[in-house]
């Protein structure tokens, strides 16, 4: 029995486990540029919540005065550290449906087309927050500072 154990222990792969330190519900703010438009300011909540080892569902909406953006990933983290991102709500054809980043202690960073970024990093209980992309108004980056609200 023991020598059956020590096998799967040495055969199955080791996850990474960076995504349970990002997990919770975050909230908070911080500026958006788009285009040549004047820095607004920029409101986000984020969950995310574990679904199983190595997998997290992140739920988000960011907000300004003049729009507002909500967006679902399933993120996924392989044994390397590598992460996927694959968008939930296939009907949002405004942001990319596939992300692909690292994972490592403390920081997520997923990219994907038309210099989609999305990145978060943890420093104690704080969040900090970054989206980016281009659209027809040109390239626009949010960086909010979020606090764990759970």
């Amino acid at each position: 029995m023991i020598r059956v154990l020590l096998f799967l222990a040495i055969a199955s792969p080791a996850v990474a486990q960076n995504l349970p330190a990002f997990e919770g519900r975050w909230r908070g703010e911080g500026d958006l540029a788009l285009g040549t438009e004047p820095l607004q300011r920029f409101r986000c909540q984020l969950r995310l919540e574990p679904l199983r080892t190595g997998e997290t569902f992140l739920v988000g909406r960011c907000a300004t005065a003049q729009a507002h953006q909500s967006f679902a990933y399933l993120l996924s983290e392989d044994a390397d550290g590598t992460l996927h991102a694959r968008q939930s709500d296939t009907e949002n054809d405004s942001l990319p449906v596939e992300l692909l980043g690292t994972a490592a202690p403390g920081v997520l960073r997923l990219e994907g087309s038309h210099d989609a970024l999305l990145e978060l990093r943890r420093a104690d209980e704080t969040l900090h927050f970054t989206i980016a992309g281009h659209d027809s108004r040109g390239p626009a980056r949010g960086e909010a500072v979020l606090e764990r609200r759970e």
